[in-house]
């Protein structure tokens, strides 16, 4: 019994207000109750049943959408970076889809122990596909221990970091901690995306070398915010005066016009002429008011994929990023960078799925 109860979740109300059970799922429902299926009964519908089935694994919807960009970037070029931030939660098999998985089997079925995946296991179709990760204030925050990275660090994980210190001490700190062990950082005195401004300090690990990999990288620079500058130009010729071995930027200058493939290419130069990386910025779990694929009409729950908005940035809207739809915008918008003549791409958001978990909860009964 201990062991049934174990395989038994409870979901919350806010299952039923994210749309995923309609009025014919209720009728089914009550068929699966009928045959002695793992149901979950929800505690203001407790006339109903919610099979345990519908309770989606959002992590793995995440690496979906990332290994499927990323193999479309293999076709096209080899060499084309991929890096998701923050994407260390997804490298590995977490306590949620152990639990969830654990939960689905059939309650009497027998299983050889090496056939359960264990805890923490790596996922390795997802660690292949990829190119690196960036974490979030690993050194200005509460960071992982370097062993813990050096884990995937050894699988061919490049590892990154975005760090907002709140004070130039703070962040001169943070360059120093990670350049002592191999994690590339881009620092700055903010306390949170704001990505504006240049650091008025030269790069740490400043070299001439040529830059052809994300090996090859010894600092960056995130430099997403356009808006601060007077004008399209003068954007671009800051980010062009530096000597980072790799920038990160917006495809489009005050999130409206698209760059050209020569102002993107003008960008893979440092300003003594040797050669680095030109990295776009994606957001895979936001859509944008102001972005081209807006429509005039789009709110929340218009389309029903776009189901909330940002509580920190004004026209921003969480997403369904699951669904076909925004798929198909966020692989037009990829394919786009890749025209652009890009090297690389952070996908941006992908912890989206918390959201989701938090509205459905695992709650042993």
């Amino acid at each position: 019994m201990k062991n049934r109860l174990q395989r038994f979740l409870n979901i919350t109300a806010a299952f039923w207000s994210m749309g995923l059970l309609g009025f014919n799922d209720l009728h089914q429902n009550q068929a699966f109750a009928q045959n002695n299926d793992l149901l979950l009964s929800d505690p203001m519908f407790t006339e109903e049943m919610v099979p345990l089935s519908r309770v989606p694994n959002y992590r793995d919807r995440m690496r979906e959408i990332i290994e499927e960009l990323a193999d479309y970037a293999a076709t096209r070029n080899k060499n084309f970076a991929v890096l998701a931030r923050p994407g260390f939660e997804l490298l590995r098999w977490d306590q949620r889809e152990f639990i969830l998985a654990e939960a689905k089997r059939q309650e009497n079925m027998m299983l050889p122990e090496d056939a359960i995946t264990p805890l923490k296991e790596p996922m390795r179709r997802f660690i292949q596909a990829i190119d690196g990760i960036a974490l979030n204030n690993q050194y200005c925050g509460e960071g992982r221990s370097t062993d813990e990275l050096m884990i995937y660090k050894r699988m061919g994980v490049s590892l990154f970091s975005v760090e907002h210190c709140g004070t130039e001490a703070a962040a001169f700190g943070a360059l120093e901690q990670s350049s002592a062990v191999g994690i590339v950082s881009h620092v700055d005195a903010d306390e949170a995306d704001i990505f504006g401004d240049i650091p008025n300090w030269r790069p740490m690990n400043e070299n001439s070398n040529n830059i052809e990999t994300l090996d090859d990288v010894q600092n960056v620079l995130v430099a997403t915010q356009s808006r601060p500058y007077g004008s399209r130009g003068d954007w671009l010729l800051a980010i062009g005066q530096t000597n980072y071995d790799a920038v990160v930027i917006d495809a489009f200058y005050n999130g409206k016009e698209a760059l050209t493939e020569d102002e993107v290419h003008s960008l893979k130069f440092k300003e003594l002429g040797s050669r680095r990386l030109a990295i776009a910025w994606l957001d895979i779990s936001y859509a944008a008011d102001d972005r081209y694929y807006w429509e005039r009409e789009w709110e929340v729950g218009t389309p029903s994929w776009i189901v909330g908005r940002h509580p920190e940035r004004p026209g921003t809207y969480a997403v369904e990023y699951w669904h076909p739809r925004w798929k198909s915008i966020i692989g037009t918008y990829f394919k786009g960078l890749m025209d652009l003549g890009f090297d690389g791409v952070i996908l941006n958001g992908t912890d989206a799925y918390l959201r989701f978990e938090a509205m459905t909860p695992l709650d042993p009964l």
